[in-house]
C-alpha cells in the first residue's frame, strides 16, 4: 500500500530547490533556512589530496543535542579526516557513503527542503564540495525515555514492558514480538509545523484492504498545523463524529498491538507518545484486558462478565434508584421501603437533585485525585470521599442510601480497563438519571433502547462496532464475552476483519 504525500493547502507552494555544488553555499542556505539558530552546529573539514587541484572541503551540519556526539567525534570525523584519496573516476558521494562512512543508515538528499528535514530529524548532513547531493547520517543521540512498565494497563501476570515516547523504539518492540516477514511499516509526516512522524503497521494479506484505504483517505484529509498526540489523529478516524463512544483503542502494551496485528488489524504509532492506536476497535475490546490472555480461560471469562456487570451498574444504578424511590415504591419490600423513607425523611431535595449533587461531587474528587501529585492524590480521593459523604449524611443533605448507590456506581466505573470508555459511560449515567426522574422505569427502558440502537449503528473503520454479536458471527465467539481455551478447535478457525 502506498501513502501519498500530503500538500497542506494553507502553506505557500514552493518549487524544490536543488543543492549547489559549492558546499559553503549550501551551508549558508541551510543556516538561513533554520534562522541561524544557536543550536545549529557547522564543522568544516579540509582534505588535502595531492591528485586534486584544490583541497576537498566537507561541511558537517547538525543540531546540537540531537546527534550522538561521541559517535560523531570518535568515529565519523576521524574517518573523514584520515580518508585516502578517492580513486580516479569514482564519485566522491559514492566513495564516502560506501567506503568511508559506516553509519547504520546513510541516505542522499538532493533538495534543500529534504536536507533541512534530515537535519531536523537528528541526522548529520555531510556536504561535499563538487557534489550536487548531500549525505544524511542517521546517528541520533538525543535523550529518550527508557523502556518501563505501563502506567495505565498494569497486569499481575504477563509482559511488563510498555511503549515509550520514541517511535523507533516502539517499532523495534513490535518487531521483537512479531517476526513475520509480512509485517509492513509505512511512515509519513503529518502536521504542517511539527512534521510529526507517524507509522502505520499491518500484516500484508491479513489486514483488510478497505480499512487500509480508509486510513489512507484519512491521512489525506489531515490539515493540522500541529500533531502532538494520537488524539489529533483519532478524531479523524471516528466514523460517527458525534458519538461519545470511542471507536479507536489506545494501548501502551506491545503484546496487545502484536495480538491485534495478528488478527488483521492496523496499528498507528505517533512519535512522541507511548499510546498506540489500533483499528478497527470493537466494543468488547474496551472491556477486555491484556491479562485475560494470560489467565485460565474460566477465570478470564468470569472477570469479563464481572466487567460487563460493572458497566451496567455504572450506567443504570443511580437512575434505577431515582425511578424506584420516586415512582415505583411498590417494587420494594416493605421493610426496605420503610428504611429508605426513614433515611430520606429530613432530606430537603428530591432524589434526582440529591443524586446529581453526589455524582458531581464524586467526579470532582476523582478528577482532583488524578491531577494532584501522585503521593497524595490517592489519599485525597479516598479521604475526601469518606469525609464529604459522611458529612453530607450527618447534615441531612443526602441520604445514606444515596451515598451507597453513588459509591458503588463510582467503584464500578473503575473496573473498566479502557479509560476512554469509562468517560462516555460517566456521561450517559447523567442522561439516564434525567430520564428516570422524568418518566421512571419507562424512561430508562426507552433510553436503553435508544442506546442499544446507537451502539449497534456505530462502525470502526467500516467494521460493525458490536461485532461479533451484532452481526452475530459464530466463528468469532472464541474471544468474545467468554474466552475459549487455547486447545479448543474454535481457536484455530476464528477469523476477524477478513483475516
Amino acid at each position: 500500500m502506498k501513502f501519498h504525500e500530503q500538500h497542506p493547502g494553507d502553506l505557500p507552494k514552493e518549487h524544490p530547490q536543488r543543492l549547489s555544488r559549492e558546499s559553503h553555499i549550501n551551508t549558508e542556505l541551510i543556516c538561513r533556512r533554520l534562522g541561524n539558530s544557536s543550536d545549529v552546529s557547522v564543522r568544516s573539514l579540509r582534505l588535502d589530496w595531492a591528485h586534486v587541484q584544490r583541497e576537498c572541503v566537507i561541511q558537517l551540519i547538525f543540531l546540537d543535542g540531537m546527534v550522538n556526539n561521541q559517535v560523531l567525534e570518535e568515529s565519523f570525523i576521524p574517518a573523514i579526516q584520515s580518508a585516502p584519496p578517492a580513486p580516479e573516476g569514482h564519485s566522491l558521494l559514492d566513495y564516502f557513503s560506501n567506503q568511508i562512512l559506516s553509519a547504520g543508515q546513510v541516505r542522499t538528499a538532493g533538495e534543500l527542503s529534504g536536507a533541512v528535514k534530515d537535519i531536523l530529524s537528528g541526522c548529520v548532513l555531510v556536504l561535499i564540495d563538487g557534489c550536487e547531493e548531500a549525505l544524511a547520517l542517521a546517528i541520533q543521540g538525543y535523550e529518550k525515555k527508557s523502556i518501563d512498565e505501563t502506567k495505565t494497563e498494569t497486569v499481575i501476570r504477563g509482559p511488563q514492558e510498555g511503549f515509550t515516547d520514541d517511535l523507533r523504539t516502539n517499532i523495534t518492540m513490535v518487531r521483537r514480538k512479531m517476526k513475520d516477514e509480512r509485517l509492513r511499516i509505512v511512515t509519513r509526516s503529518v502536521g504542517q509545523v511539527t512534521q510529526t512522524d507517524i507509522s502505520i503497521l499491518y500484516i500484508e494479506g491479513l489486514a483488510d484492504e478497505q480499512v487500509l484505504n480508509r486510513i489512507t483517505e484519512m491521512f489525506d484529509q489531515i490539515g493540522l498545523k500541529t500533531v502532538l498526540e494520537g488524539e489529533f489523529i483519532e478524531e479523524y478516524l471516528q466514523g460517527n463524529k458525534y458519538t461519545v463512544f470511542p471507536t479507536v483503542l489506545n494501548t501502551e502494551r506491545p503484546d496487545s498491538i502484536t495480538a491485534g496485528l495478528a488478527e488483521g488489524r492496523v496499528a498507528i504509532m505517533v512519535d512522541g507518545t507511548p499510546f498506540v492506536m489500533i483499528v478497527p476497535s470493537l466494543f468488547l475490546d474496551f472491556i477486555q484486558s491484556a491479562e485475560d490472555s494470560y489467565q485460565p480461560y474460566l477465570f478470564s471469562s468470569l472477570i469479563r462478565i464481572l466487567r460487563l456487570t460493572a458497566v451496567i451498574i455504572s450506567i443504570f444504578a443511580p437512575g434505577l434508584y431515582i425511578a424506584i424511590t420516586t415512582f415505583h415504591q411498590d417494587l420494594l419490600p416493605t421493610r426496605l421501603l420503610l428504611s429508605i423513607m426513614f433515611q430520606r425523611e429530613g432530606v430537603p431535595f428530591p432524589a434526582f437533585v440529591e443524586a446529581t449533587l453526589m455524582e458531581i461531587t464524586f467526579e470532582i474528587i476523582r478528577e482532583a485525585g488524578i491531577r494532584m501529585p501522585r503521593n497524595i492524590g490517592q489519599a485525597v480521593s479516598i479521604v475526601g470521599t469518606l469525609i464529604v459523604g459522611q458529612a453530607a449524611v450527618d447534615a441531612g443533605i443526602v441520604s445514606a442510601g444515596m451515598v451507597i448507590v453513588v459509591a458503588i456506581t463510582g467503584i464500578s466505573s473503575f473496573v473498566i480497563p479502557a479509560y476512554n470508555m469509562s468517560i462516555p459511560i460517566r456521561l450517559i449515567r447523567f442522561l439516564f438519571m434525567g430520564a428516570a426522574a422524568s418518566f421512571g422505569i419507562y424512561g430508562i427502558t426507552v433510553g436503553f433502547v435508544i442506546l442499544t440502537v446507537h451502539i449497534c449503528s456505530l462502525e470502526s473503520a467500516g467494521v460493525p462496532y458490536m461485532r461479533p454479536y451484532a452481526p452475530y458471527l459464530k466463528s468469532e465467539q472464541a474471544d468474545g464475552v467468554f474466552r475459549s481455551p487455547y486447545w479448543s478447535s474454535s481457536r484455530n478457525k476464528r477469523t476477524r476483519n477478513g483475516a
